[in-house]
């Protein structure tokens, strides 16, 4: 059983990007076929992060209404509606509509599966932690690679709607867990940890947003910033390819390292002189050293995977991961969207780029700041208790959830 949950867990995370890196090598068709203009691109840009702030921040109700199992096959059966409306309507109004409502089913999926790992696997956190964002970032590179020869083959209608099939065959693992209400399958009803007062989950959430801010910020205009320094675009998007590859390996690594750590900060010293190096090699000489510039750019998010990771090891009990994820991330995708108009913005303000790049090199230092209250040891549930005690209330802001 745990062997189908793994599998499970793998599928979703599988699902929780496609939507994303699926439309953009289809753009011209959507521009001949549905009349997508500019204000519509910059639209599907922005909804990831909107979507995984707004429904992200709602998922964990939504778990303790329906249960964790319950709550991950909506969040799939909402992927699989949106997924497969968007490819068979006609109209730009309706086709980012529906974007939404796929985005939406993969913000529940962001959230929800760090308490689904707590819940069947809370002695492999960072083993399964790691394999899991590995699957994301699988799922975020390959549909680039297929949606053209597929478009070309089937059009790109199918080529949309063909990764509805990942998300159906996520389902399938979940279901022998919905014929039961035994063996700790649902998280308790009224369970809730009160995360908005702990440093600690603060903490996480600045470093992860801050992260994402990052990430997202260098994704929508590393391109250009390497082309105005004189780079071919073929070689641009080599280099934006390299960028983006290099966490890949740092997905496996960091949840492992992570969670044999009682206090992980050290770990984000290092990310922290990654990003400087990176950032150093983009502002002041882009073309001297490029690929180790993306490299060390590219190992800096690393904090991404250790924020994953964080929410488990900060957590003591399924509800307070599920509380945590939809803060951190709700909050942070939030955070993360404001970072990519804001960097175009500020360029062209000031007509270069070094203004923009330094902004980013100043939010490296918030997420320092963050990790320092995040990465203390003990977990949030514990922080909260330990403050009610202290103010003598008697009352303990903590619920602890059913747990298997």
């Amino acid at each position: 059983m745990q062997l189908l949950v793994l599998v499970g867990i793998a599928l979703i995370a599988l699902t929780l990007r496609s939507a994303v890196t699926a439309v953009s090598p289809l753009i011209e068709d959507l521009r001949e076929d549905l009349g997508v203009g500019t204000a519509a691109i910059g639209i599907l840009g922005l909804l990831p992060p909107l979507c995984f702030a707004v429904v992200g921040a709602l998922a964990p109700a939504v778990g303790r209404k329906l249960g964790l199992e319950r709550a991950l096959v909506l969040s799939l059966a909402v992927t699989v509606a949106g997924t497969l409306g968007r490819s068979v309507v006609d109209g730009v109004v309706p086709f980012l509509v529906l974007s939404a409502v796929t985005l939406s089913g993969m913000a529940m999926g962001n959230v929800l599966l760090p308490p689904a790992v707590k819940r069947y696997f809370p002695g492999h956190i960072g083993t399964v932690t790691s394999f899991y964002v590995v699957m994301i970032a699988v799922g975020a590179a390959l549909p680039p690679y297929v949606a053209v020869p597929l478009g070309d083959a089937f059009g790109w209608r199918l080529s949309l709607a063909s990764w509805a099939l990942v998300a159906v065959a996520a389902v399938l693992p979940w279901l022998p867990r919905l014929r039961t209400r035994g063996g700790g399958e649902f998280i308790h009803p009224g369970s809730r940890v009160a995360v908005l007062r702990s440093r600690r989950a603060w903490g996480l959430t600045l470093m992860f947003g801050m992260t994402a801010l990052n990430v997202y910020s260098l994704f929508a205009w590393l391109p250009s910033i390497l082309i105005d320094a004189g780079f071919s675009v073929g070689d641009a998007g080599t280099l934006l390819g390299l960028y983006a590859g290099t966490g890949i390996p740092a997905s496996i690594v960091v949840p492992l390292i992570a969670a044999r750590m009682t206090n992980p900060f050290p770990l984000m010293l290092v990310f922290g002189a990654f990003f400087a190096v990176g950032y150093y090699g983009l502002l002041v000489t882009p073309t001297s050293q490029p690929v180790l510039w993306m490299i060390m750019a590219g190992l800096g998010p690393s904090t991404f995977p250790l924020s994953i990771t964080m929410i488990n090891l900060r957590t003591t009990t399924e509800a307070g991961s599920a509380s945590l994820s939809g803060m951190v991330q709700g909050i942070g995708y939030a955070v993360a969207g404001v970072g990519p108009p804001v960097f175009g913005l500020l360029h062209e303000a000031t007509g270069s780029w070094n203004p923009p790049l330094a902004l980013l090199s100043c939010t490296v230092v918030l997420i320092m700041v963050g990790a320092w209250f995040a990465c203390q040891p003990g977990t949030v549930e514990q922080e909260l208790a330990e403050r009610a005690a202290a103010r003598g209330d008697g009352v303990t802001p903590v619920l602890t959830g059913h747990r298997p």
